[in-house]
């Protein structure tokens, strides 16, 4: 090969170098629930069928990418999302396809209500399971926040965001370790309360927060023949045996739109007479969304503030 040719495709490979170096990826490779899915960067429609991911783009000034999510049973604190411009996906279990398909989104965030639709929905869009770790409340919603903020560039906002979180539930924790309060978290559900020690919702009261734990973790009934463990029931002879001082109750009945808790449930001698207090979580919040950015901050806020009480 002569000199000048040598030269020629030397320069040749300068500038297809060169240009490589100023492009920017348009997609990442996202890990995440031990799936790995191909996103784009920095998108400018997303479906969000999740309430926890919904908040966490708005904390992270992203709001105005969200064109489609769930309407009927919003959570109050994200009713801003609820307007014309914003379609409505419909059911959170049974998601309006055709509605979802005609917004030509660019990526759809889902939760465990709709991962039996993933393969339907990836057909549309990249799909993001961003369902919250139950056994790792905490370390769970900080990836999420950190992975949105990756995927729309908002790393900084994040940062700052994590950084007031862990500050807010170290704070927590030490209010909580002087507190001699013991509580229980419940859920009601079509005119009964279960106790659901190993929720997600117990997991950050009481590992993350650190409440102190009325009753043991492992004091569930145990399962027979291979099925879930049998419910305990919260009522009156349930109060009066383990006097819990905080009964933190999560209303799914109310949050879906049905018949909510009845006022006078418990007995209000009962709970005197055993220094219970009762304390009704926000249902909307608790039940429908939680794991994202300010979600989790107005989680922890209730329970301090039972706390303080």
């Amino acid at each position: 090969m002569n000199r000048k040719k040598k030269l020629l495709l030397s320069s040749i490979a300068l500038i297809v170098l060169g240009l490589t170096g100023c492009q920017s990826p348009s997609t990442m490779t996202v890990t995440n629930n031990s799936e790995t899915v191909i996103v784009p960067k920095s998108p400018k429609k997303i479906v969000v069928m999740n309430y926890g991911a919904l908040d966490t783009l708005d904390a992270l000034g992203k709001g105005s990418i969200v064109t489609a999510t769930p309407q009927s049973v919003i959570p109050s604190y994200l009713n801003q999302f609820k307007r014309n411009d914003v379609v409505d996906t419909g059911n959170m279990k049974e998601p309006n396809i055709d509605a979802i398909k005609q917004t030509n989104p660019d990526l759809i965030i889902i939760d465990g209500r709709q991962a039996n639709k993933k393969d339907e929905l990836s057909k549309i869009a990249p799909v993001l399971n961003l369902s919250v770790d139950s056994k790792h409340y905490f370390e769970s919603t900080k990836n999420h926040i950190n992975l949105l903020a990756s995927i729309t560039g908002t790393e900084n906002t994040a940062a700052q965001l994590i950084a007031s979180l862990n500050n807010k539930i170290n704070q927590a924790q030490i209010i909580t370790s002087a507190s001699p309060k013991k509580a229980i978290v419940a859920i009601h559900n079509n005119g009964k309360i279960i106790l659901i020690n190993n929720s997600s919702s117990a997991v950050l009261i009481h590992d993350v927060l650190k409440v102190k734990r009325a009753v043991p973790l492992l004091a569930n009934q145990p399962a027979t023949n291979g099925e879930r463990p049998a419910p305990t029931f919260v009522d009156d002879k349930y109060i009066k045996a383990v006097k819990p001082d905080i009964i933190f109750v999560i209303d799914r009945s109310h949050a879906i739109g049905q018949q909510a808790m009845k006022a006078n449930y418990f007995d209000t001698k009962v709970l005197n007479k055993s220094k219970t207090t009762v304390v009704y979580l926000t249902p909307d919040l608790w039940y429908l969304s939680g794991g994202g950015a300010e979600s989790l901050d107005r989680q922890v806020s209730e329970v301090l503030n039972a706390l303080n009480d």
